[in-house]
């Protein structure tokens, strides 16, 4: 970087700021000038203890939702298998059919 005497050099050091978006989403941005940048409306500046806390909370609910998303998937092979059992299909072509994979019926 050219330097000119007298002239103060600016500070290019990197700095994170953490944002929460009036929808509930986080932003990280990182910048290397001294302004802050412009957010939207309704955006706030938090610290990064506040951001890994609802970004903690956001993973969490992910992955309450995703295991209640599988277990609704497991419950309907299961349903499917059951059903075609009764309707006489021998049980290795109603698991084929069903993606069911659990325990034989009666098990």
């Amino acid at each position: 970087m050219l330097e000119i005497p007298g002239l103060p050099l600016p500070d290019l050091t990197p700095k994170i700021l953490y944002v929460l978006f009036p929808d509930g989403m986080l932003g990280r941005v990182e910048m290397t000038v001294g302004t802050e940048p412009a957010l939207r409306e309704g955006a706030k500046l938090i610290t990064q203890e506040r951001y890994e806390e609802l970004r903690g909370q956001m993973r969490d609910r992910h992955e309450a939702r995703l295991a209640e998303m599988e277990a609704v998937e497991a419950q309907l092979r299961r349903d499917q298998y059951d059903d075609l059992l009764a309707a006489g299909i021998r049980e290795a072509t109603a698991r084929s059919l069903s993606g069911y994979d659990g325990p034989a019926e009666g098990a």
